[in-house]
C-alpha cells in the first residue's frame, strides 16, 4: 500500500515515527517550510525522519500548489494521511488516492468542528472529548468517520496533557486502522447533519491576554488552555510581556485585580476579580522559562500587572 503523509506539527511527527518503527513504508511526506514556524506553535521539522527512513520529504508553503499536486500524482498513492495540517486540500488532491484521504480532528465529530480544538475543549470546560479519524472531502471536517476514540478530561488537564493524550491515542488508532484498511475492512460512518454542531473559531495569540478583573478560576482555565505547545496566557509587567505557563488558584472573596499580593521563591500570588492566582512558571516575550526571582522581588508587592 503506497502511503503519502501530510503533517507539519509534533502530533503528526510522533504518529509518523510510530508508524515507521512498526514497519510501514511511506512514499513521501509533505510538511511546512521553516518560515511557517511563526504561525504554528507546535511546528516540527521532519528532516530527521526522512534521513533515517529515506523517504521523499518536501517542505511546502501551500500543499495545493500545482508542483505538489503533480508530485503526489506521480507517486500514485493508495492512501493519504493528514495528521495535523491547517490548509484545506483542494479537489484535485482529494480525488488522487484510491482509498481516500484520512484526516484527524481532536474533538467529537460532528459535535465540535473548527479551529483550536484543544484550547477550546478546556475553555468550554468539557469533561469528555475524542480523537476522530475521518475521510477528508471538500467540506470542513464533515467527511465520513473512520474511527473515534473517547477519553475523560480531568480537572488538572491542560493543553500539554491533552496533546499527549491525543498523541498516545492517535498512535494506537492509526496502526489499528492501517491494518484494517490494508485488509479492505473500511467502516465509513456518515456524520449526521441534523445533530447539534458547534463550530469553533480560530484563536490568535492575543486571545491569551489575561483580564485581571476576571475570576482566578477563569484565568487559571485560560492558562491551562493556552500553555505548551500553544503561545500561552500573558500579561504586561514592567513593560514586558510576561507569559504564564502554569498556575493554581485560591477561591476567596478577594477583589484585587492584578495586584501582586505575595512574592516567594517559587511562586507569586496575584489578586483577581475574585480569588487569588498563584503563578508558578513564567517566561518573558515567549523565550525560555525563567526563575520567578528574576522578575519579581519583595519590593514589587502592591504593584499592578496588566493594562487595567
Amino acid at each position: 500500500m503506497k502511503i503519502v503523509f501530510i503533517s507539519g506539527v509534533k502530533f503528526g511527527f510522533d504518529l509518523l515515527d510510530d508508524v515507521l518503527k512498526s514497519g510501514w513504508k511511506i512514499s513521501a511526506v509533505f510538511s511546512y517550510i521553516p518560515e511557517k514556524q511563526k504561525f504554528y506553535s507546535d511546528y516540527t521539522n521532519f528532516d530527521q525522519l526522512s534521513q533515517k527512513y529515506n523517504f521523499i520529504h518536501k517542505q511546502v508553503n501551500n500543499i495545493n500548489d500545482e508542483e505538489n499536486i503533480q508530485l503526489i500524482k506521480s507517486l500514485e498513492p493508495d492512501l493519504i494521511l493528514v495528521m495535523g495540517w491547517s490548509q484545506l486540500l483542494n479537489k484535485e488532491i482529494i480525488k488522487l488516492p484510491k482509498l481516500g484521504i484520512i484526516g484527524s480532528h481532536p474533538t467529537e465529530l460532528p459535535k465540535y468542528r473548527g479551529r483550536a480544538p484543544i484550547p477550546w475543549t478546556i475553555l468550554k470546560g468539557l469533561k469528555k472529548s475524542a480523537l476522530t479519524f475521518f475521510f477528508i472531502e471538500e467540506g470542513m471536517d464533515d467527511g465520513d468517520i473512520l474511527d473515534q476514540q473517547f477519553f475523560e478530561i480531568i480537572d488538572n488537564d491542560d493543553a500539554e496533557s491533552l496533546y499527549e493524550k491525543m498523541t498516545s491515542i492517535g498512535k494506537t488508532m492509526l496502526l489499528k486502522n492501517l491494518k484494517l484498511i490494508e485488509q479492505g475492512k473500511i467502516n465509513r460512518i456518515k456524520q449526521d447533519p441534523t445533530k447539534f454542531i458547534e463550530n469553533w473559531p480560530k484563536r490568535i495569540p492575543e486571545d491569551g491576554k489575561i483580564n485581571w478583573f476576571s475570576s482566578a478560576e477563569s484565568i487559571h482555565t485560560l492558562i491551562r488552555a493556552t500553555t505548551h505547545p500553544y503561545p500561552g496566557a500573558y500579561t504586561i509587567f514592567k513593560t514586558q510581556k510576561l507569559i504564564i505557563w502554569s498556575a493554581s488558584f485560591i477561591k476567596n472573596n478577594n477583589i484585587k485585580p492584578g495586584i501582586i499580593l505575595d512574592v516567594k521563591k517559587d511562586s507569586v500570588v496575584i489578586g483577581t476579580g475574585n480569588g487569588d492566582l498563584i503563578v508558578n512558571n513564567i517566561s518573558i516575550d515567549g523565550k525560555s522559562e525563567i526563575n520567578l526571582s528574576n522578575i519579581f522581588t519583595l519590593s514589587d508587592m502592591g504593584k499592578t500587572l496588566g493594562e487595567l
